[in-house]
């Protein structure tokens, strides 16, 4: 009789206790877009169960791109999240968007792509892609990745003739013999390298066309919400540190995240991913965003970005990135010795 009291007291304590825990979750409006590598950490914060242990109950709001995610801030709809570089200029100009961290590095996933049979001529003499056929995705990062690969090679935009089709059209086209280059990102790259036998011919890494990915949050919460936002960043940095860390448990969640996300790559593809998409933990991202010398290196990277997106007229008067690039979050996760231990996965 004793045990069975002790043991019923001993769950409801327990029980007691889970409810408490739960209460003291608050909601955080978290958007992302399924299936992409940069949004990885979030899934693993999930697995793992990190968000509880920020006292975060995330509920997320998924996206098909970029341009509908940034919309939605304007309703304030969502809190913080991940997006590409060129939406996250485009919030910083029309919604006062910060970027408080990069997701990743994708310039050597936004590529020109070649067929195998070809790349050796093309790379031997650039020029005869003159009056060639170039499909892409007009006023995206991969264009702004042919523009300076087409300064690399002193060919001129106008000497090309440029298809505008959206990705699946490129993949579909190219396919069947059109084009003499495709310019495509992940994961659609590795399905021109396993299906179309095409090779890289020039990315944003080869051609100084840095891409980064964004962490992102609408001003107005961060302004009334510091303490949370570090939380949420020291939860995604912790992503971060379990992928450097453990790169087949990361392979095995990225294809689940993928597969749910709707998207089906290969093994090889996985690894790829990983290879060719530098990320970055709390002290490199400090480093980035450091403006001790000067313009920050994250600064720098946006600076080409922002022209591009200016000349096409994607962003009207885009801000100069120190308005909207800012490590205050960052600072404020590594000057709080439980929040630093936990972005390093300690």
């Amino acid at each position: 009789m004793f045990r069975r009291t002790l043991l019923a007291a001993t769950l409801a304590a327990a029980s007691l206790a889970a409810s408490a825990e739960a209460q003291q979750l608050t909601r955080l409006n978290i958007s992302m877009q399924p299936a992409l590598y940069s949004m990885l950490p979030l899934h693993l914060a999930t697995e793992q169960g990190w968000w509880r242990q920020m006292g975060i109950e995330p509920n997320f709001s998924s996206f098909p791109a970029g341009p509908p995610q940034i919309a939605a801030a304007a309703a304030g709809t969502w809190d913080v999240g991940i997006t590409g570089s060129a939406p996250g200029v485009l919030g910083a100009a029309r919604f006062n968007i910060r970027t408080i961290a990069i997701s990743n590095d994708e310039s050597a996933t936004n590529v020109l792509m070649a067929r195998r049979d070809q790349i050796e001529a093309i790379r031997a003499n650039p020029a005869s892609l003159r009056g060639q056929r170039v499909l892409m995705t007009v006023n995206t990062t991969v264009d702004y990745v042919l523009q300076n690969c087409l300064r690399r090679w002193n060919i001129q935009r106008s000497d090309l003739q440029v298809v505008n089709l959206n990705q699946a059209q490129i993949l579909s086209a190219f396919s069947t013999g059109e084009g003499r280059i495709a310019g495509l990102w992940a994961p659609n790259i590795y399905t021109a390298e396993e299906r179309m036998n095409a090779v890289p011919l020039c990315s944003g890494k080869d051609a100084d066309a840095i891409v980064p990915g964004n962490i992102i949050v609408r001003e107005e919460f961060l302004r009334a919400n510091p303490d949370m936002v570090a939380r949420y960043l020291a939860v995604f940095l912790r992503g971060i540190a379990f992928m450097k860390a453990n790169r087949e448990a990361t392979l095995q969640s990225m294809n689940r995240f993928y597969q749910a996300g709707g998207v089906t790559v290969s093994e090889a593809a996985l690894a790829a991913e990983m290879d060719r998409r530098p990320i970055f933990g709390l002290e490199e991202q400090l480093q980035l965003m450091s403006r001790a010398n000067g313009p920050s290196q994250a600064d720098r990277w946006y600076e080409g970005l922002s022209a591009f997106l200016a000349q096409v007229g994607t962003v009207q008067n885009p801000p100069a990135p120190a308005a909207y690039l800012t490590d205050d979050v960052l600072r404020r996760v590594a000057a709080d010795p439980r929040l630093r231990a936990f972005a390093l996965g300690q």
